[in-house]
């Protein structure tokens, strides 16, 4: 039985959710200024995230518990969390442990800021999130999805309340824990 449920509002920062069966599989979408930005075209169909979404709820968890303030950790231009790691990435040297010292700093960052290493096989945007004073801004880069996927949103950023963004994800990672692991 399929039990769709929705926290927020689409109009400024929501998560729609739909349980499918008993192999947890989750269809999922975010919504920004009314913008799925989960949403993809794939073989001449739009369609949006469904996988078994565990590890990403996992991931989502421990940023909201652990959320502070974490600036972008090297000077890149952009507005954006998304778009400094594209201009980061320009970084080069000949010293190497300069170089390995660099990327590691990155790799530390986005291991915290965004969820796509979280994604266990899921088509999933390329999303990141980041507290600025009182809002989490999210930003993705969708511009190197897998082959014949195009997602609807390729690159750019919004900042949405703290507290409503709390709200609305930890909304959803209790229903979540709710039907999937209390519901066994």
């Amino acid at each position: 039985m399929k039990i769709t449920k929705l926290a927020g509002n689409k109009a400024l920062f929501a998560i729609e959710y739909t349980f499918l069966d008993s192999t947890r599989e989750t269809e999922l979408s975010l919504y920004v200024s009314g913008s799925n930005l989960l949403s993809f075209e794939r073989g001449g169909q739009l369609l949006t995230t469904r996988w078994n979404l565990d590890e990403l709820v996992l991931w989502l968890r421990d940023f909201i518990n652990n959320m502070q303030e974490d600036p972008y950790p090297v000077a890149a231009d952009g507005e954006y969390a998304a778009v400094k790691d594209i201009n980061a990435r320009d970084f080069d040297t000949d010293d190497d442990e300069a170089f390995d010292a660099y990327y590691d700093t990155l790799d530390a960052w986005n291991s915290r800021h965004r969820w796509h290493p979280a994604c266990a096989g899921a088509i999933l945007a390329d999303l990141y999130f980041q507290q600025v004073g009182e809002t989490v801004e999210v930003s993705w880069n969708n511009q190197n999805a897998e082959e014949g996927v195009v997602f609807s949103s390729i690159l750019g950023g919004t900042s949405v309340p703290k507290e409503i963004f709390i709200s609305v994800v930890d909304q959803f990672l209790k229903d979540y824990a709710d039907h999937w692991y209390n519901n066994l």
